[in-house]
C-alpha cells in the first residue's frame, strides 16, 4: 500500500475517483495515510523511496516515477498535520468525483465515516462479487446505498436460488431443499445464492441472502439483505446482521447533535451471566472534543439499541 499511496500523492491532480472493493478497505487506506504521511512526505521531498520497501522491482519502478518535489511535500504535511481530517480526500485529491466502494449490507456502517473523510462525495456501489465469482452489476451506480439492486450476469456462472424462510425449521433428508432457477425467482421473495462456477465449484452455497426487487429485461435484480447465519443468539432470542445494523443506526442518531458518529462496531453474546445479554462495542469519531457526548447520552444510546431489537 505504501507505494500505491505514494503514487496517489505524487499525481494527486489526476485522481478522479477513490475507492476499494469494500468501504472498510478504503478506511484502512485513510488510516494508513494517517500513520505514514510523515515518511511519505519525506520521500516526496527527496525523490527517494523509503528503505523499508525492499522489493527490487518496486524500487526500480518507483525510481522512474519519483522526482524531488518540496512544494508537494509541504502541502501534504500542511494538510495531514491539521487536527481535523474532515474532507481530507477532497483536500488532497481535489478532482475526485465519487467514491467507488461497496456500502451495502454490513458495509453500511461505514457510510457516516466515509462522508466525514470525503466531504459527502457520492458513493458508487458498482458491483456484487466474492472471491468465488463475479455475480452482478448495479446499473444505477449513483443511487442511494439503501436503493442498490444488482442485476445478475448469467454468463459468469450457473446461478440457482434456495428459497429462504427465516421461520422455517430447516431442511432434512426427508424434505431436501428445492432450488429455483434464475428465470423462476419471484419479486419480493428472499433467496440464498447457490452457484456452479467455471473453476469447478458445484452448487456452492455463497451464504448471501438476496431479495428480488425487479427485472432488467429478463435478468432478475436483487437487493443484498445480509449474510446467512450471522446471528447473535441467546436462548430463544435471535438477532441477525441487518437488525443489529438498524439498531446501531437508530441509536447513533442521538449522537448527531454532539457532532459524533459511529466509526465501527462489533458484538458478541455473553452467556456467563444469568440471564445472558448482548455486548456491543462502539468506536466513536468525536469531531468536537468540547462537545462530546456525556455518559447519560451514551446510556440513552444503549436504551435506544435495546428498544430497536426484536426482543
Amino acid at each position: 500500500m505504501y507505494t500505491q499511496m505514494l503514487c496517489g500523492l505524487q499525481d494527486r491532480h489526476q485522481v478522479l475517483r477513490v475507492g476499494a472493493v469494500f468501504a472498510s478497505g478504503l478506511l484502512r487506506a485513510i488510516r494508513f495515510l494517517q500513520l505514514n504521511w510523515r515518511q511519505l512526505s519525506q520521500d516526496i521531498e527527496t525523490g527517494t523511496l523509503n528503505q523499508k520497501v525492499t522489493d527490487p522491482s518496486l524500487r526500480e519502478c518507483m525510481g522512474k516515477i519519483l522526482k524531488p518535489d518540496p512544494e508537494l511535500a509541504r502541502f501534504v504535511r500542511h494538510e495531514c498535520s491539521k487536527e481535523s481530517w474532515e474532507g481530507i480526500i477532497t483536500r488532497i485529491w481535489p478532482n475526485t468525483k465519487y467514491l467507488d466502494v461497496i456500502v451495502t449490507g454490513a458495509m453500511a456502517q461505514y457510510i457516516p465515516t466515509l462522508d466525514y473523510y470525503s466531504g459527502g462525495l457520492p458513493k458508487a456501489c458498482t458491483m456484487y462479487a466474492s472471491s468465488e465469482c463475479y455475480f452482478g452489476l448495479n446499473l444505477n451506480p449513483m443511487c442511494k446505498p439503501s436503493e442498490v439492486s444488482y442485476t445478475i450476469m448469467p454468463n459468469m456462472a450457473y446461478f440457482e436460488f434456495l428459497p429462504h424462510d427465516p421461520n422455517s425449521a430447516g431442511f432434512t433428508r426427508d424434505s431436501p431443499p428445492k432450488l429455483v432457477d434464475l428465470v423462476d425467482v419471484e419479486i419480493g421473495k428472499e433467496y440464498e445464492l447457490v452457484i456452479t462456477t467455471y473453476a469447478g465449484l458445484c452448487r456452492y452455497r455463497v451464504g448471501d441472502i438476496l431479495r428480488v426487487t425487479g427485472f432488467h429485461n429478463s435478468a432478475p435484480q436483487f437487493h443484498f439483505v445480509r449474510r446467512k447465519n450471522v446471528l447473535l443468539s441467546i436462548d430463544s432470542d435471535k438477532t441477525d446482521e441487518a437488525e443489529l445494523q438498524k439498531a446501531v443506526e437508530n441509536a447513533s442518531r442521538l449522537l448527531r447533535e454532539f457532532n459524533t458518529s459511529v466509526v465501527e462496531y462489533t458484538s458478541y453474546a455473553d452467556t456467563k451471566t444469568i440471564p445472558g445479554h448482548y455486548v456491543i462495542y462502539w468506536e466513536l469519531l468525536v469531531k468536537d472534543a468540547a462537545n462530546s457526548p456525556t455518559d447519560d447520552v451514551l446510556k440513552q444510546c444503549c436504551l435506544a439499541m435495546e428498544e430497536s431489537m426484536n426482543s
